[in-house]
């Protein structure tokens, strides 16, 4: 999403002092800026923040606060912004291409087959159920 001339870049800060470590703001942020672990304070990457301020809604202690950017650092921003943007494209492409590449398989291996193995294989998948279904049962049920 780009940026829009009239928005004020962003960026979040957290008031160390008063974090608890309760890992929210660590899950919101879609971009992982901010780094701790449970129990201890946590801070935000600056270069990595893209300002969306995801993470202050589940901060339950309100310590985080979203500051105007400075005009130097607007431009590693949208660094940010298009580095997330190209990733998400990226993810995507792969999965197109795994679903596709998966699809394909699954329907060669139904083509090299005739009618009569696939019902072949039909009924020894059957058989094995019935077999596994004969195995499991209780006795008094067999009686």
């Amino acid at each position: 999403m780009p940026m829009m001339p009239d928005i004020v870049a962003r960026l979040a800060v957290i008031r160390e002092s008063e974090c608890i470590g309760c890992m929210k703001c660590i899950q919101a942020c879609p971009v992982d800026a901010i780094i701790g672990t449970s129990k201890f304070m946590h801070t935000v990457m600056t270069s990595i923040c893209i300002g969306c301020g995801l993470c202050v809604p589940p901060c339950p202690v309100d310590c985080i606060d979203m500051i105007d950017l400075p005009e130097s650092a607007k431009k590693s921003q949208d660094q940010s912004k298009k580095r997330f943007e190209n990733k998400n494209k990226r993810l995507e492409k792969e999965r197109v291409k795994e679903r596709a590449s998966y699809l394909q398989s699954k329907q060669s291996k139904l083509k090299n087959k005739t009618m009569d193995e696939r019902k072949a294989e039909i009924a020894e998948i059957i058989q094995r159920a019935l077999k596994r279904a004969r195995e499991g049962a209780c006795e008094p049920c067999d009686k």
